[in-house]
């Protein structure tokens, strides 16, 4: 059978499998999804979305049916330590004004983080795939076997229910997870822990309401001596899951039979509930980062180059910042109009993100253990019960003050800016500024916009409804220009020639504002043009001196699309 001439063969159709295939319809590159799954996800999974993430959903038309389809915010109320879910509550981290439309996001961005669940998240993202495709792109029951690269292609074996096959493509892209046969067969090792605990997952269906009433959020940390585990909220009516850790040495998975998973769900709830158990299954919690994204012609995203502890819900968000940061190079060296030596940079930019972010998920597991500290639960078993029945019969108990210390110790967890936004690449597809960059906003939580190259382009409001961000295109770079001289910049970059890709000139006001800052203010006196990448992140601002601006310009496309000798700076290792 002859092989199929495609520009992008993509493995795995989670959710940076069919980002990668949205993306890669809107650039016009031909391709396939293959997934060995018979389809989409069925659990939950995965839920937080992070702002940044909700603002790449934007771009490719999502959001909207994200957030319709999202938690209430009002039920993402607190984070809850608890004896049971209907128990005596230990302490709540309350996060009023830090999820859902406030003004903590809209500050800073055109949207807003959501809590959605990774079965109701793809169903929108394949619907967007199948849209932009004209057809569904995605062949199910269908496994990546191997591959074999030439200089101008991969071959890949694929098998399905009729057999092996081959296709062939000029790319392929692993985003198929942590399990990644694509990683594999290229070769390419983890380097980390690959456990630092295991969990039972027993995921059911019922309806949680009631529950909400009393402590309305998503998340359950269920602390006794014995039992260790946390109850996720998925949706108030519909799934939840409650992720229990265990010794695998001593309790074998094959032991959870139904009715044992049905009296640990009845024991964590700690009241007669009823609900129906929809699958049981297992996990270990690692801290892995590949050790190369890319061998040849094939490259790694999501969990297929990063997988790492749940607690930040990091892993997925990481994946997207990935896809938002790849396909738009490949588009670039496809077309001619960019250097293969770009792809290397792909790794140069994301992989320090996903090493920063297995740090930060790692020690917030550890310091999750100073809440369980504060509740008592080193103690002997008969202390800890004295204590248990001492706080459930006295509200006032000195206790609760030690443990609400710790539980708001914890917020860097669950809500920190520099982890929301996109993060900053210290090295890359970008030049340094070669004038001083204004930093108007000051920083909060981590977090401080600017026009620094390597960072990404700040929200402001163009028009009523239409941001910075909005004015983007994964097709071409976008020159935001001063109202007095955007006109000669786009005569600038009408100029350009074939070998770069576009550039789009934006007029950009000096009143063009965000609620916290203007483009006046991030200018910080003489305003200058701005190039923006097709992922948003900056790639060049206008130098002090600029004599020639077809020549700065010029330098400046050809210096990025066509990098030298990029390093990334030294990351810190990966916590064991």
């Amino acid at each position: 059978m002859a092989a199929e001439p495609l520009d992008l063969l993509i493995v795995g159709a989670g959710p940076a499998g069919l980002l990668s295939s949205i993306i890669a319809s809107q650039l016009g590159l031909s391709h396939r999804v293959i997934e060995a799954r018979g389809g989409l996800h069925p659990e939950p999974s995965a839920h937080v979305l992070k702002t940044h993430a909700m603002e790449i959903y934007r771009r490719v038309g999502v959001a909207e049916a994200i957030h319709a389809s999202a938690t209430p915010a009002q039920l993402m109320r607190y984070i809850t330590w608890c004896d049971s879910v209907a128990g005596l509550i230990y302490g709540q981290l309350d996060l009023t004004g830090m999820r859902g439309d406030v003004p903590r996001f809209n500050n800073i961005s055109p949207t807003h983080s959501a809590n959605l669940p990774q079965s109701l998240l793809e169903p929108i993202l394949h619907a967007r795939a199948r849209q932009l495709a004209g057809g569904d792109m995605v062949n199910f029951g269908t496994a990546f076997q191997g591959f074999e690269q030439t200089p101008e292609c991969v071959i890949s074996t694929v098998l399905t229910q009729e057999g092996s096959r081959q296709i062939q493509s000029r790319y392929v892209i692993g985003a198929d997870g942590a399990r990644s046969a694509v990683r594999r067969a290229a070769g390419i090792t983890f380097e980390g822990p690959r456990v630092l605990a295991n969990f039972l997952a027993i995921h059911i269906k019922s309806d949680v309401r009631p529950l909400l009433t009393r402590a309305p959020g998503v998340l359950f940390f269920v602390r006794r001596q014995v039992q260790e585990g946390f109850f996720i909220m998925h949706q108030p009516v519909g799934s939840q899951v409650f992720m229990l850790r265990f010794d695998p040495t001593r309790q074998p998975f094959e032991s959870f039979d139904e009715r044992r998973c049905a009296a640990i769900i009845e024991d964590a709830m700690g009241y007669e509930h009823r609900f129906e158990i929809s699958s049981i299954d297992q996990w270990a919690m690692s801290a892995q980062i590949a050790t190369e994204y890319r061998r040849g012609r094939v490259l790694l995203v999501g969990d297929a180059a990063h997988r790492f502890p749940p607690t930040g819900g990091l892993g997925l968000n990481t994946g997207i910042e990935d896809v938002e940061n790849l396909i738009w190079k490949l588009a670039a060296v496809l077309r001619g109009k960019a250097a293969a030596a770009l792809l290397d940079t792909h790794a140069v930019e994301t992989r320090p993100i996903a090493v920063r972010n297995t740090n930060q998920s790692v020690t917030n597991h550890r310091r999750m253990q100073e809440v369980d500290a504060a509740i008592g639960l080193d103690q002997t078993p008969a202390a800890f019960s004295e204590l248990k029945q001492a706080l459930a019969d006295n509200p006032q108990h000195e206790r609760f003050a030690a443990i609400q210390s710790a539980v708001r110790a914890q917020i860097a967890h669950f809500a920190f800016l520099e982890l929301e936004m996109a993060a900053v690449a210290e090295a890359g597809a970008f030049i340094p500024a070669a004038r001083p960059i204004a930093y108007p906003v000051p920083e909060l939580e981590g977090y401080q916009p600017s026009f620094q190259p390597g960072n990404h382009i700040p929200h402001l409001w163009l028009a009523p409804g239409v941001s910075t961000l909005d004015r983007l295109a994964f097709d071409r770079f976008t020159l935001f220009a001063p109202e007095e001289s955007a006109a000669a910049w786009s005569s600038v970059a009408s100029r350009l020639g074939d070998d770069v890709m576009s550039v789009n000139v934006i007029s950009l006001p000096a009143d063009a504002r965000s609620p916290i800052a203007s483009a006046a203010d991030f200018w910080g006196g003489k305003p200058y043009a701005v190039l923006v990448r097709p992922d948003g992140r900056i790639g060049w601002v206008e130098p002090e001196s600029c004599h020639d601006r077809f020549e700065q310009l010029q330098r400046a496309m050809r210096a990025i699309l066509s990098p030298g000798a990029l390093t990334s700076r030294p990351v810190e290792r990966i916590l064991a």
